[in-house]
């Protein structure tokens, strides 16, 4: 029973440390301050609460006084639901080329915030040896989601990063819609 009780005390704190060191491990390194490399600043979700499967916008002002931004990056630092924490998903490119050209300006970017049911237990069997598994509506999944966003200029050099939240509602049943 104590080694029960010290392998818990061990997992919380690795949650801990997770949390706060936002493990999300990248090939982009944030460059170091300076002349060429972009910077960015206000970013911010609307709406802040939204419906599993709903469409947002991902707002933040950007600054590069060469103009070569070419990749906007998003990822999910951390995503807490059904009480299971999942941190360190990788970013992906959300939009290529967009903001090439452009010195300074706000960035806006849709998205869509999708929460999948985490995996359940091993199915519960019947006596007739079928799977008796419980169903899980895909939007009925509701918890929290941390993105993480950052831009790429031609030459490499990655801005700082930015974090925002977003409370995800599970969708409503269809019978009490209609």
């Amino acid at each position: 029973m104590r080694k029960q009780e010290r392998a818990l005390a061990i997992g919380g704190c690795a949650i801990v440390l997770a949390l706060t060191s936002g493990c999300a491990a990248t090939s982009f390194e944030s460059s170091i301050p300076g002349p060429g490399v972009p910077r960015i600043s206000n970013l911010r979700i609307e709406p802040t609460h939204a419906e599993n499967g709903a469409q947002v916008a991902l707002r933040f002002d950007f600054r590069d006084m060469e103009g070569d931004i070419i990749d906007v990056y998003l990822g999910v630092t951390a995503e807490i639901k059904d009480f299971t924490l999942a941190t360190g998903l990788g970013p992906a490119v959300i939009s290529r080329g967009r903001y090439l050209g452009l010195r300074e300006g706000t960035a806006e970017e849709t998205i869509k915030v999708t929460m999948r049911p985490a995996p359940g237990p091993l199915p519960m069997r019947r006596f007739d040896g079928s799977v008796a598994e419980p169903e899980v509506r895909q939007g009925a999944v509701g918890g929290i989601r941390v993105y993480e966003v950052f831009v790429v200029d031609r030459q490499g050099q990655a801005s700082n990063r930015l974090r925002v939240q977003v409370t995800v509602r599970p969708q409503a049943a269809q019978d009490e819609q209609g």
